[in-house]
């Protein structure tokens, strides 16, 4: 991320200096001198994901990857941090929660880009998902809320995170210009994975690290320390000769020099080291609205926000009349709807969006931020290409299903999503089997009958693209139920009158966003049953007269019973079977649709009459 090249250029007129923390105290008696840590934390999550990848062979990236490991991840987050503050004093970790307008094309080319990456995917690989054969790995999409959580979490590290109401890049600059350390001030370093971090206004003791340039080491004699190339954007702008009124923002024109691809002046720049044949460069209106610092003073006293984790949701709820006013920079009303850019799931592009799973949970969501018959722009997949979806936030409250009559050892909302998605199948003449629905139910119950340590392995071969398309959905419906807890949970929020309060106060005790789907478990149940090879893909005949399902028994010889009871706790166990029952209603109900179809097609019309 950042502007191309910026860093390397900068480099030839001020070298970086490479410094190791903490140092002993000049007195010699007192604490080691550590300084102030300020952390883009959206940068920090991906990073910390990326060195994850690099640790994993050939043979581990397709199940790590597409099973992903919340846990393993946060524990690396928390030693990463853990250590970090050994040489630091972590005083700021901040997440991205609004992205301005500005960005629009940019998070369009992004998403476009996944999208053509799972296409290419999906043709290398149409059975089997195999990483292997392309550079890329999908991003889990409860990453930053995986972040968050742990940072939140941790004794030491809660209070220092916060999601923002903007770039995090913004706020970072902000708080590292601002910093005070107590009667003096102390060097505060900006850890970023943005080389533009260097653009923003600075102070003398404002530095920034690259987090691909921090180093953990272990001193025999020393012990522990953190080594890091620093950058002085303050020291640069002094030498490119700003730093007064009548000269300000000499980085900024430079890197404004090499975004138009300006390089016969940004080339003299370099060369002679001086700023002078910058004085006339006009600065682009958007470019130097990107580098304007937030009021920090005014986003502190809004720490009822601090609950929320995913950068998503908090972007929702950003838009929202009631907080549009924090973003930095300001946002307006826009006439033509909100946009919501819906999280990339790993989606088989030959079927319809996953996002279809759960939209009347969201609309009761916008219903609630937005107001009743507000029009909410949707940004998700379609086919090959980024699509819009437009949702107007009226009362939808008749479209959600809670499946709270199957007890109390699961739970009714994500019953809901379940029966939701097998819905969508039978709708559309899919047929969808009792592992499948087996497989969804065990990756949202928490307490396995069995030790894990006991169960078979999750192997490559088993991740194929209707397994991962049909735990999309699931994820999407749990996302759209985290969106409206969220919402559900905000103060001063007028919720319309007609609004289920009961159901909403329910949905306030739904677990947390990560404890609600184990990968590991959905898959374990088709590593149970090998010869599953997910959900048949018969066209609608074919579909119509599909074999019936005998009770406790899928059509491979594979026993439900045998599965239910190696995968679930004894108390759930009928619980789960009622989920199976409520499915296999809902397949005697679509036959039945299918069989009075096809008898009205058999009837003849004469002159208006019907005849048959």
């Amino acid at each position: 991320m950042g502007i191309p090249q910026l860093l390397q250029n900068l480099e030839k007129i001020e070298k970086p200096k490479t410094k190791v923390y903490p140092k002993p105290s000049s007195s010699g008696d007192g604490a080691p001198y550590r300084p102030a840590a300020v952390i883009d934390g959206s940068a920090l999550a991906h990073h910390i994901f990326n060195r994850y990848l690099k640790s994993l062979s050939k043979d581990e990236r397709i199940p790590k990857v597409l099973g992903f490991d919340y846990s393993i991840y946060q524990k690396n987050v928390l030693n990463w941090l853990e250590r970090l503050e050994v040489g630091f004093r972590i005083a700021n970790i901040f997440i991205d929660g609004h992205l301005p307008s500005y960005k629009t094309s940019t998070r369009t080319s992004r998403i476009q880009t996944t999208i053509s990456n799972l296409s290419r995917l999906r043709t290398l690989s149409p059975s089997l998902i195999d990483l292997t054969k392309v550079n890329w790995n999908p991003s889990p999409p409860f990453l930053i809320a995986a972040f968050s959580a742990a940072v939140k979490g941790h004794e030491r590290f809660k209070d220092v995170i916060k999601t923002v109401a903007g770039e995090a890049d913004a706020f970072c600059a902000a708080a590292a210009k601002a910093w005070k350390g107590g009667d003096r001030e102390l060097m505060s370093v900006i850890f970023t994975g943005d080389s533009d971090l260097v653009v923003y206004p600075s102070a003398s003791h404002t530095r920034v690290a690259m987090l691909d340039d921090v180093r953990f080491e272990n001193d025999p004699i020393e012990g522990n320390k953190v080594k890091v190339v620093l950058w002085a954007p303050w020291d640069i702008e002094r030498k490119l000769g700003g730093g007064s009124e009548e000269k300000e923002g000499m980085i900024m024109k430079f890197a404004w020099c090499i975004v138009l691809k300006d390089t016969f002046r940004a080339a003299k720049v370099v060369a002679s080291g001086k700023g002078d044949i910058l004085d006339k460069v006009t600065v682009g209106r958007e470019f130097k609205e990107q580098y304007l610092l937030p009021d920090l003073e005014r986003q502190d006293g809004e720490v009822e926000l601090d609950g929320m984790l995913d950068s998503r949701a908090a972007e929702v709820v950003y838009a929202s009349p009631r907080y549009r006013r924090l973003c930095h920079p300001p946002v307006g009303e826009k006439e033509d709807g909100v946009e919501v850019y819906l999280p990339v799931l790993l989606e088989d592009v030959t079927k319809s969006s996953a996002w279809s799973v759960g939209r009347e949970t969201r609309r009761r969501a916008y219903r609630i931020l937005f107001g009743n018959n507000a029009t909410v722009v949707e940004v998700h997949r379609k086919g090959e290409a980024v699509n819009k979806s437009f949702v107007k936030s009226e009362k939808g409250d008749e479209g959600l299903r809670t499946g709270e009559d199957v007890g109390q050892g699961l739970n009714g909302f994500v019953i809901g999503i379940i029966l939701e998605v097998v819905g969508d199948y039978l709708e559309k003449s899919i047929p969808i089997t009792d592992i499948d629905v087996l497989a969804l139910l065990a990756a949202v119950t928490t307490h396995p009958g069995i030790s894990e340590a006991s169960l078979p392995d999750v192997a490559a071969s088993h991740w194929i693209w209707p397994r991962a398309h049909i735990l999309s959905q699931l994820t999407a419906g749990i996302w759209s139920l985290y969106l409206l807890q969220t919402v559900a949970s905000l103060p001063s929020l007028e919720v319309p009158s007609d609004t289920d309060e009961q159901f909403l106060t329910k949905l306030k005790g739904f677990p947390s966003l990560l404890e609600v789907i184990d990968t590991t478990r959905f898959m374990t149940i088709y590593a149970i049953s090998p010869d599953r090879r997910g959900m048949s893909k018969n066209a609608k005949k074919r579909a119509r007269k599909r074999a019936k399902v005998m009770e406790g028994q899928d059509t491979t010889g594979v026993s439900v019973q045998g599965i239910i009871n190696r995968m679930f706790n004894r108390d759930v166990r009928p619980e789960v079977a009622a989920v199976l029952n409520a499915v296999g209603d809902m397949r005697r109900r679509v036959d039945e649709e299918d069989v009075e179809e096809e008898g009205e097609e058999g009837m003849d019309s004469y002159m208006g009459m019907t005849v048959g």
